[in-house]
This record gives structure tokens, sequence and C-alpha cells, in this order.
């Protein structure tokens, strides 16, 4: 849009402090009348980058005929999916040039970028464990509320942020260790599972126990004991570092090595090759550990997996969501905290796709020139994305012109074999 596009205008009834801008949420126009201005976060943020003082209220009208309004109002409009329209505003004290200059300019920036888009988002970065475990604390929480008997989530306990949010104002805690678990408390495991030992004094301490790990980890968990049990050898394929690794490993003392990668295979050591057993750690995608598997089955070709029909299919359903959104997107937009790992994966993968990624943690980050000659932008949130931000998001990126918003979910299902 050109400069002349946005209108200056006058208001009255409205004080505005030298310094200030006052970014509108809504404003009243003469021609289409309330307007909702849904990119004034946008706006705001843009301001504040810019070193200025920002206050976001309502403003119920302007005033195009007042020669001494007591604001200057600088304000464009956009036209809306639903076939409304928008508005794009800020406004300052008559006599502060700089700030004027500043609040135009920033409301010229947005306008500029005014355009037709399609938001295309990730579907939820929970996979159905972490659910079943966030479901399992509440139920916990809501049972033994007001019984004075707090509910103990163990750490590391992942679980969306509202999920969370949620349980703090029922009154459960996350604890680092039983060490803060009182005996009359109950302790909620999470869904990577637990170390064999920690289990052990939970139940000699006589805590109440809710076991809320992933029917998959699980699962690991009991092969690695069968393997052990045999006196077999079981090659867990996977990551050290990994939240399920140790309760699973925990299970099957000397007789678990974890591989990382296909030359790690080398460094086995089996007495008898024919007792080898390999199990694919849950929370690994499949085409991560696919290398390995294949490396271990040259060197072992009676090689068997420990639990060949429980697989977690769900990194490898994430993974592949993020590829297809970010295929189909000039920008991706990674929600969540740069310094974690699993933003830093996103980007990555977004990247690969030959996709420019950019990370915002706070609605206040994004930028007019990130949507520059940006026609469909991507959305995926990380696991360390705060709560709501896909929400702001998405309302205030609608505020920049028709916005079609499309979700994509890659969901592998499992079905019960058909005899040939």
């Amino acid at each position: 849009m050109s400069r002349s596009a946005v209108r200056q205008t006058q208001i009255s009834g409205v004080s505005v402090q030298r310094g200030e801008v006052l970014v509108p949420t809504q404003i009243g126009d003469p021609v289409h009348g309330l307007l909702p201005c849904l990119a004034a976060p946008l706006v705001a943020g843009l301001l504040r980058s810019k070193g200025r003082q920002v206050r976001l209220a309502e403003l119920p009208h302007y005033d195009d005929a007042a020669a001494d309004g007591d604001a200057l109002v600088f304000v464009e409009t956009c036209p809306q999916q639903d076939g409304s329209t928008a508005a794009i505003a800020a406004a300052v004290t008559p006599g502060d040039g700089l700030s004027a200059a500043i609040a135009r300019a920033a409301v010229e920036e947005w306008a500029a970028v005014c355009a037709n888009r399609t938001l295309l988002m990730a579907g939820s970065p929970w996979c159905d464990g972490a659910l079943r475990a966030a479901s399992a604390a509440r139920s916990a929480a809501i049972e033994h509320l007001g019984s004075g008997r707090t509910v103990h989530l163990l750490a590391p306990y992942a679980i969306p942020a509202e999920a969370l949010a949620e349980l703090a104002e029922l009154g459960a805690v996350i604890s680092a260790s039983l060490d803060e678990v009182g005996p009359a408390d109950v302790v909620v495991f999470p869904a990577h599972g637990v170390t064999a030992e920690l289990e052990a004094e939970a139940v000699r301490r006589g805590m109440t126990v809710i076991d809320a790990t992933c029917p998959l980890v699980a699962a690991a968990q009991t092969a690695a004991r069968r393997v052990a049990d045999r006196g077999q050898q079981l090659v867990l394929i996977g990551q050290r570092n990994h939240a399920a690794t140790a309760s699973i490993t925990s299970q099957a003392p000397g007789h678990v090595t974890v591989v990382e990668t296909p030359a790690g295979t080398a460094a086995l050591r089996a007495g008898d090759a024919g007792h080898v057993s390999y199990l694919m750690q849950p929370g690994i995608a499949v085409e991560t550990g696919a290398p390995t598997v294949s490396a271990l089955r040259s060197r072992y070709p009676a090689v068997k997996g420990a639990v060949p029909a429980e697989t977690c299919f769900a990194p490898s359903d994430r993974a592949g969501t993020i590829r297809a959104v970010a295929v189909g997107s000039d920008l991706m937009l990674v929600l969540g905290d740069p310094q974690s790992a699993d933003t830093r994966q996103l980007c990555g993968q977004a990247r690969d796709a030959g996709t420019r990624a950019q990370v915002i943690t706070d609605i206040s980050e994004v930028r007019p020139t990130m949507l520059a000659a940006v026609h469909t932008i991507g959305l995926a949130e990380s696991l360390s994305a705060p709560s709501g931000l896909a929400a702001q998001v998405t309302c205030a990126l609608s505020g920049l012109g028709r916005l079609t918003v499309a979700r994509r979910q890659l969901s592998t299902q499992k079905t019960a074999s058909v005899p040939g």
C-alpha cells in the first residue's frame, strides 16, 4: 500500500501521553462502524521494538472533522475472510512529532504486507502417551482435591502447557524426586516411565502410585525384563539422553546396550549371536532408527525384534507432518523456546524441506519483513510453546487480510493383520 493510503485523523476524549502510542484493539470507523483491530499485538510489538511505550485500548470513534482532537490517529482498513473489515491503527498525542512518525510508520509497514494468505497449521505436537499421562494426572488431582493429600507429578513431566496450568490450579505440583513426596501423598509417574529402582522405592515407602507410563514404553520395559530373564542381550536403538532410556535399561541391568548410530553396532560384543534381540526406543522416529537396524541385521542375521508389534509411530508422524507443512509454505513459524532441542529439530526439518524457518516465542516478535511476499505461512508448535500462542498468532494474522486456515497432520493407523 502507498503512504497516502494510511489516513491521519483526529479523535477527542482520549488522552495519550507524550512518548506513548495507543494501539486500538477496536476502533469506531465513520463508514464501517466498530472495527476489530486483530493485528494490534503485531503493531504493539513493532512499536515497542522502536522504543515506544505502548498501551492497548478501545477507541469507540474517531472524528474526521475535528480540528483540535485530543489525539492523532493513523488508520488503515483491510478485508477479512468473512467479508467484514478490520483495522490497523495507532494513536499519539498532538505535538509529539517523533511518536507520530514512528506510529505512522508502524501502521504503514503492517498495511504494506496485508494480503490474502493461507495459514497451514501442523497438528498437535503431543503424542497419545503424553495426553494419556496428562489425563491420568488430572483424574488423580480431581479425585484428591480437598483431601489434604498432595498429588505430585514426577519430573520431567512432559504435557501440554494448558494441562499443566490446569493441574496447578487443582493443587498438583511438579516434584524432582520422591524425597519431595510425603508418605500420605500421591505420585504420578510420567509417560516416559521411571527406573526400576525408583519404582521399587515408591512401593517400599508405601506411596500411592498412579502409573501414567505410555503403554509403548511399558511394553519396552517388559521386553527388557523378558530378555534378561532368558539371559539374552538386548540392543536398544535410540538415544542415551532420551527420557525413556533409563526407564527401559534399568529393567535389565547388564543385558541392555544402547546404540545410537549404525556405526555403533561395530562395538557390540555378544557371546552368542543367536541370542541377540533389538528394540526401537519409543519416541524415536522409525526412519531414524532404520539404518541402525539394517547394520545390526548385517552383523547378526538371526537378530529379532523384541516387541515387533509395538512400534511407536508418533515421531515419524510428526516429522512427516512438519515436512508436509514446510513443503507447502513460503515461511515456517516455529513456536517455542529457541534453546529447546525440540524447537531446533523442527526448524531443521523445515529448512531441510527448503523452507525458511523463524522461531517465535511471543506474538510481539512477528515483524512485517517476515511476511513480505509470503502467501502461505506454515505454523508448528514445539513442545516448549507457551499455551495459547498459536491461537494468538492465528488471530493476529487474520487481521492482515483474508486468511484461510488449514490443518495438516499425518497419522499412522494400526490395523489387524489380514490373512494372506
